[in-house]
């Protein structure tokens, strides 16, 4: 049986899980009125985290004028909140009622953010990503409850105070009209854009792991392949013009011999992405143990890669006899 938390709205005596038949007007009055006001929250998975805010939310209903008793049904788990409060009348309970489900839903709202999320993730990167290797999987969990904690992403709102915010308001929407809520449905059917929006940031971030991981590969492949070069260069000097232009120098600043010395050309190609991978493609071949880059490091897809794959051993000059200003 689903495990239950019943919250019982304002009524002039407590309820019980056996109902007396009512014998006088008062009392069917009194039985309609707690049949009326009777909020029911249900869940799976967060019962014990239901029952500890309620138990704190007890000390401010009362000082409200709702008074509460809590008692549990331990053959159907069943949590039953008795709210007996100091207005009699049915306006006065049904307000009280509101007031507590306006309660209610700022707790479930924190409550499907801090559980839930983490739950939903997880499961997520487990059944959608099951190509993915256990250590993988677990290096994507670890990397999106860090994401999602510091509010930071690729572009999902993963700001904690947005996601309570549209968690809050579907909630309260529906307990507007509702006197009943099952956690776990109301996650499923009734906060579909926020899953959603959550499957997206998973995803991306997969991507964008993915991708990384190829990335590093490559570079692993280009410095076994320059360790394999039977004569590396001690040092190369890139030099970037203003226009983008490229030049390989020798370590005493003289253009390389042979065709892959200048990277000058009437041909367009050679000042965009193509020109970029013409450069990589002559550093990879021959192989050196330092690079000194001259000129702007701007918007050179060329310039990135080379500091990823020399790491520590590529030096961006701060002014020789080369044009270096813009750098």
């Amino acid at each position: 049986m689903i495990p239950l938390a019943t919250f019982a709205a304002p009524v002039r005596r407590p309820l019980s899980y056996g109902w007396n038949f009512p014998e006088s007007a008062q009392d069917i009055l009194n039985w309609e009125v707690a049949l009326l006001n009777t909020f029911s929250v249900a869940s799976i998975r967060a019962l014990s985290s239901i029952r500890d805010f309620v138990d704190r939310e007890i000390h401010k209903w009362e000082k409200q004028g709702v008074r509460v008793n809590v008692s549990e049904s331990s053959q159907s788990k069943t949590l039953t909140l008795h709210c007996q409060p100091s207005g009699q009348d049915y306006n006065s309970s049904s307000r009280n009622l509101q007031r507590i489900k306006s309660s209610i839903a700022n707790g479930l709202s924190d409550i499907i953010i801090d559980e839930y999320e983490k739950f939903l993730v997880t499961k997520l990167i487990d059944v959608n990503y099951a190509y993915l290797s256990e250590r993988d999987r677990a290096l994507l969990k670890a990397k999106a409850l860090k994401l999602l904690s510091n509010g930071r992403s690729n572009g999902y709102s993963v700001r904690r105070s947005q996601r309570k915010s549209r968690v809050w308001a579907k909630l309260s929407e529906y307990l507007e009209m509702e006197d009943q809520i099952m956690v776990e449905g109301f996650i499923t059917f009734r906060l579909k854009d926020y899953l959603e929006d959550l499957f997206d940031f998973v995803d991306q971030m997969v991507k964008e792991h993915l991708i990384n991981r190829e990335y590093r590969e490559f570079l692993r492949l280009l410095r076994h392949f320059m360790s394999r070069q039977p004569r590396p260069l001690p040092v190369i000097n890139i030099h970037r013009d203003s226009e983008g232009r490229y030049r390989l120098l020798n370590g005493k600043m003289k253009p390389l011999s042979g065709d892959r010395g200048w990277l000058l050309s009437n041909n367009g190609d050679m000042f965009g992405p193509d020109g970029d991978d013409l450069v990589v493609s002559a550093v990879v071949t021959l192989a050196p143990h330092r690079i000194v880059w001259h000129g702007t490091v701007d918007n050179s897809s060329c310039f990135d890669l080379l500091s990823d794959l020399f790491s520590d051993n590529l030096r961006v000059c701060d002014g020789c006899s080369l044009d270096c200003t813009d750098s």
